[in-house]
C-alpha cells in the first residue's frame, strides 16, 4: 500500500469516527406551545371520572390576583391513541398511565422530546389512585411548572444582562436585572426608577412597567403586607401619575394583595400579587411585587411590576415581569 492510500484511508476512517459522534449527539427540536400551556394525556375514560375531575381542580383553578378569572394553565386533553409526535414536543406534559399491575409512582422528566421540554409521568393502579396522587401532589406539580415556565423566560432574557438599560439601572440603584431595551426610564428620583414599556395589539393599548425603589431596613415588619402597601402606595402617589390631572396609581383597596415568602438565592423575600388602579382615572390591572433585604446597604429592595392591557388576559403578562424581577441581584 503506497503512502498516498493510506493516507486516503485514515481520512475515511477518521471521518467515520467523527460522525459517529455526531450522531450520538441527541439533537432536540424546540418546544412547542405557548407559555401557560400544559398538555394532559389520558384516555378519555379517566379524563371523564376522578383523574380528570382531580387535573382541572388543580391547574384550571383561578391564578389569583388578577381582575378577570384567569386559570392558574390552559389545559389541553388528548387520549394516549391520539399522541403523536406532532404532540410530543409541547412544552409542559402530564402523562398518566392506568395499570393494576404496576407500582404507583411520580416521575418527572426534562427534555425528554423536545429542549427545555418538562413531562410528568403518573402510574397509578386505577382511576381512583390517580386522583388521590394528583390531589396530594397538586400544589407541587403547580409550582413546578410555573417555575419551568419563568426559568424558560429566565433564559431568553439572559441576553439582557448587558443592555444599556440594565446598566443604567445599575448605576443607579446598585442592582442589576436582565431587562431589555424595550422598557424606557419614565421617571426616576433618588432611590426610585420608573421603567415603561408601550406597545399595541392590533389598535389596543398594552402596558409592562416596573416601579423599583429602595428604603432603610429599620424592623422586621417592614415585610407585613399592610406595611408593604402602604409603602407601595405612598411611592405611586408620589411618583406614578395618571392620564387625568391629579390622578395617580394606587393598589385597589378592596383586595388586600395576596402574599407570599419565598427564598430568592438564600435571601428572604416577600411576594405580592394583586390589583391597582388610578386614582381619578379610569384605569387599572394586576401587579406582582418582590420586596427582599440588600443586608450589605441596610436597605429594603422592592421590584414591582404591573400590566396594563384591557383587552386582553394579562397572566402571560404578568408572568413575564415576575421572571425579570427574580433576575435581579446586588
Amino acid at each position: 500500500m503506497n503512502k498516498k492510500h493510506f493516507f486516503l484511508l485514515l481520512v475515511i476512517f477518521g471521518s467515520l469516527f467523527y460522525s459517529c459522534d455526531e450522531t450520538n449527539e441527541r439533537i432536540l427540536p424546540k418546544i412547542s406551545g405557548k407559555s401557560g400551556e400544559l398538555l394532559v394525556v389520558v384516555d378519555s375514560s379517566y379524563w371523564n371520572n376522578k383523574t380528570g375531575e382531580a387535573i382541572q381542580e388543580a391547574f384550571s383553578t383561578t391564578q389569583v390576583g388578577l381582575p378577570q378569572a384567569e386559570a392558574v394553565f390552559d389545559l389541553i386533553h388528548v387520549p394516549h391513541r391520539a399522541f403523536a409526535s406532532i404532540l410530543q414536543t409541547n412544552r409542559n406534559i402530564i402523562l398518566i398511565e392506568i395499570n393494576a399491575n404496576k407500582e404507583s409512582a411520580v416521575a418527572i422528566k426534562k427534555d425528554v422530546w423536545s429542549d427545555g421540554q418538562m413531562v410528568v409521568t403518573i402510574l397509578a393502579k386505577n382511576d381512583k389512585n390517580a386522583a388521590e396522587i394528583i390531589e396530594k401532589n397538586a400544589k407541587n406539580l403547580v409550582d413546578y411548572f410555573n417555575e419551568k415556565e419563568t426559568e424558560r423566560l429566565q433564559n431568553k432574557y439572559k441576553v439582557n444582562k448587558n443592555s444599556k438599560l440594565a446598566k443604567q439601572l445599575e448605576e443607579k440603584l446598585k442592582l442589576s436585572m436582565h431587562i431589555d431595551d424595550l422598557f424606557y426610564i419614565a421617571k426616576e428620583d433618588t432611590n426610585f426608577i420608573w421603567l415603561r414599556k408601550e406597545y399595541s395589539m392590533g389598535e389596543h393599548p398594552i402596558s409592562q412597567g416596573f416601579i423599583i425603589y429602595t428604603y432603610p431596613y429599620d424592623n422586621d415588619s417592614i415585610f407585613n403586607v399592610h406595611q408593604l402597601t402602604a409603602k407601595r402606595n405612598a411611592v405611586t402617589k408620589q411618583h406614578i401619575p395618571g392620564g387625568a390631572d391629579g390622578s395617580y396609581m394606587e393598589t385597589f383597596g378592596a383586595y388586600i394583595p395576596k402574599e407570599r415568602e419565598i427564598n430568592f438565592k438564600g435571601i428572604y423575600a416577600k411576594e405580592l400579587r394583586g390589583l391597582w388602579q388610578m386614582n381619578g382615572d379610569f384605569m387599572g390591572g394586576p401587579f406582582v411585587s418582590y420586596s427582599m433585604v440588600d443586608e450589605q446597604r441596610n436597605r429594603v429592595i422592592t421590584i414591582d411590576g404591573y400590566v396594563y392591557a384591557p383587552k386582553f388576559d394579562k397572566r402571560e403578562y404578568l408572568r413575564q415581569l415576575q421572571a425579570l424581577a427574580l433576575t435581579v441581584s446586588f
